[in-house]
């Protein structure tokens, strides 16, 4: 016999209970109604939800709706998240980027490429577009694979003066084990186009050196 079907709650209801297991199923979970991009957004803009008492759920409906919308494949969350995550009151917000990214998937990433060449955003809006690259690269096809690896090389090739952004682009393309490009980071590092962060000549160099296998396997 198949178990019930689990009863629908509003995305007002759902609180910090419901993030034990991971990302909802919001179209499983959510009243249709409430599945809705337009609706969604408008919950994502509403600051008011902030203000809620602590151990209130409304406080968390900012972040159900962004998951909900990462989950619809909607970009128009990308821009509302990151004012979030700038913002440094949403620490969630900066900590969900990447996964959000990756639940898009490759339509995010001509998107997030503008973020990121956009050097008049700040360094936290084109740190977290890396970031975002980075999680889409390992489940996308090898030319969109290529085109993010360009794009994150010829910023750390081209603005050796842009050190912080640099070092988050090479983090980006450490964790999709793209060794291709290890070779280069480090002679990059030796010129200085990420300032002295021994940390980061340290990975890069034992990054080089691993194999897909033992990179998988160390905790």
């Amino acid at each position: 016999m198949s178990s019930p079907e689990r009863p629908r709650s509003s995305i007002r209801s759902l609180g910090a209970d419901w993030l034990t297991s991971g990302w909802l199923d919001y179209r499983a979970v959510l009243p249709p109604e409430e599945y809705d991009e337009a609706m969604l957004l408008r919950l994502l803009a509403d600051e008011s939800f902030f203000d809620a008492p602590e151990g209130s759920a409304l406080l968390w409906v900012p972040l159900h709706a962004w998951r909900a919308l990462a989950q619809m494949g909607s970009l128009a969350v990308l821009e509302p998240t990151l004012r979030l995550a700038e913002s440094g009151y949403v620490d969630a917000a900066y900590r969900d980027f990447p996964e959000i990214c990756a639940r898009i998937g490759v339509p995010a990433v001509e998107a997030l490429v503008a973020i990121f060449r956009d050097h008049g955003r700040s360094e936290s809006d084109r740190g977290l577009a890396a970031d975002g690259l980075g999680a889409i690269a390992p489940s996308a096809p090898a030319p969109t694979r290529a085109r993010i690896v360009s794009v994150l090389m010829d910023q750390i090739r081209t603005h050796p003066d842009e050190d912080n952004v640099n070092a988050i682009a090479a983090e980006a393309l450490i964790a999709m084990e793209e060794r291709s490009v290890a070779p280069e980071l480090l002679r990059l590092y030796e010129e200085g186009h990420f300032g002295f962060r021994v940390r980061l000549s340290e990975a890069i160099a034992l990054f080089q050196q691993e194999t897909p296998r033992e990179r998988g396997s160390t905790g």
